[in-house]
């Protein structure tokens, strides 16, 4: 339940009681912003740059799932084991949007603002945000799809899956069909980025290893 800034070098430079057990947190610079989801259902909006609670809100029936940002818009989503998903701003009230078939274990907003993925068991889910609608779209995985990132201008989805296996792909994020495959961990899936410049794609499992792509 803590909330920790550390400079590059690791010093302590600041801790906040941030309330209750956190279950996932995201965060952009752009917006000076950062999201936390909790294990009691609460999701939290903080000031990244000086750990000031902006907003305390109890969404969920059980714990968060999943919490994401979009700095361009200071737009904010979240799922939980409830299988509600919301999305809000610092202007808008709180809108749900289609619940999905199971979980959403992850969530990212496209570059363009108009959808929001995520990933629960074999299949992505893409929602409009205009109308909240939902499409489910089959993919390659097997298992619970545990993170996704947009790459540049949107077309393209990376993610990464666990349980039971720890596939990396690309997708396209209007369809699901798979783009690109990259080498299997050897133990579950857990993280999936991709550099702000596109050069390159982290992977983290928990065989403990990172694994770190050249995309060109």
């Amino acid at each position: 339940g803590l909330l920790v800034r550390r400079s590059v070098s690791g010093a302590l430079l600041a801790t906040v009681d941030a309330g209750s057990p956190v279950t996932h947190m995201a965060a952009d610079s752009r917006a000076d912003r950062l999201l936390t989801g909790h294990a009691d259902g609460m999701v939290r909006v903080w000031r990244a740059s000086d750990f000031t609670l902006l907003a305390d809100r109890r969404l969920h029936r059980g714990a968060v799932k999943a919490v994401t940002v979009d700095g361009p818009g200071t737009r904010f989503a979240s799922s939980g084991a409830d299988g509600k998903v919301f999305v809000w701003s610092d202007i808008e009230t709180v809108r749900a949007m289609q619940s999905p078939p199971v979980d959403a274990w992850t969530l990212a907003f496209s570059p363009d603002g108009r959808w929001l993925s995520g990933g629960g068991w074999f299949r992505l889910f893409r929602w409009n945000l205009q109308d909240a609608s939902l499409a489910v779209l089959s993919t390659p995985h097997h298992g619970i799809i545990k993170s996704v990132e947009y790459l540049g201008d949107g077309n393209v989805l990376a993610t990464i899956r666990r349980q039971t296996d720890s596939s990396v792909y690309f997708l396209d994020p209007a369809s699901g069909a798979a783009l690109r495959s990259f080498q299997q961990h050897d133990l579950c899936g857990g993280d999936i980025s991709v550099s702000a410049d596109g050069r390159y794609l982290a992977t983290t499992s928990d065989d403990a290893s990172v694994r770190i792509w050249v995309l060109g």
